[in-house]
């Protein structure tokens, strides 16, 4: 990967992409990012001004036109094409033939078109095996499942299409939602424990804790070898998805729409 000399990143939001890349050693003499976002672009341009922006990823058969652009020159393609219409969480979900989902389909033109050294594409664990067996046969891969909860505080499984060899399940690093929360909390002592305690087999005994904050019996769970998992410890209003409780000794749900810890 140190030959990695030109990116095209898709779907690049503020460009996550070029953090990853900085922290392997690998500094890209161009980055070219797609993204339609106004204040995510303005976040990479703050963080990378280097960073040459695409527009639109619908709009690439212009892209050729941009003068710095070579489509021969692209090293490494990434991207997370939307979620929205394969996620589990969107009812009568479309699968690929979705509006933002099917974004999908570009991903591929461009991917033909520049014709990279490497190529990884991203997207949620919880879309229809039909979906995923779609995109490997296009891909020509199968995908790698990484829980991002091996590496953060939140509990996050993603596949991983790509022709990058010899990837690995990364260390789980142990982070916690009390790792992360800068204030607002009380102290962590305080909290009911709520951890899973892993074993050898990857298996875990963890406390399931009432609404009135009473801890019931240790249960055996199915940990995926991680230290914590997501634990409830109450809800308010009907206790939707926004509206749970975890507690701050394990691992978050979704962040963005998973509510309170």
């Amino acid at each position: 990967m140190r030959e990695i000399k030109t990116v095209l990143s898709l779907f690049d939001g503020m460009s996550c992409g070029q953090i990853a890349l900085n922290r392997l050693g690998i500094i890209p003499d161009k980055y070219f990012a797609s993204e339609i976002d106004k204040y995510a672009i303005q976040v990479t341009q703050k963080n990378f001004p280097k960073t040459i922006q695409l527009g639109d990823v619908n709009n690439w058969p212009f892209w050729e036109l941009i003068p710095e652009f070579a489509w021969d020159s692209i090293d490494l393609l990434i991207g997370g094409s939307p979620c929205q219409d394969l996620s589990i969480a969107k009812q009568n979900r479309q699968g690929l033939e979705g509006k933002r989902s099917g974004l999908f389909w570009r991903y591929v033109e461009i991917l033909k078109k520049a014709k990279p050294k490497y190529f990884l594409l991203e997207n949620v664990a919880s879309m229809k095996n039909s979906d995923k067996d779609i995109i490997s046969e296009i891909l020509g891969v199968e995908p790698v499942m990484i829980n991002s909860a091996l590496l953060s505080a939140q509990q996050r499984k993603r596949y991983y299409w790509t022709n990058i060899p010899f990837i690995t399940q990364p260390r789980d690093k142990e982070v916690y939602v009390k790792d992360i929360l800068e204030s607002g909390i009380w102290p962590i002592a305080e909290q009911p424990l709520a951890c899973a305690l892993r074993t050898r087999e990857g298996r875990g005994k963890v406390l399931e804790i009432k609404k009135d904050g009473k801890a019931n019996s240790l249960t055996t769970v199915n940990t995926d070898s991680m230290a914590c998992v997501p634990v409830r410890v109450g809800h308010f209003g009907k206790g939707g998805q926004s509206q749970r409780i975890y507690s701050a000794n394990g691992k978050s749900v979704c962040l963005g729409t998973g509510g309170g810890n």
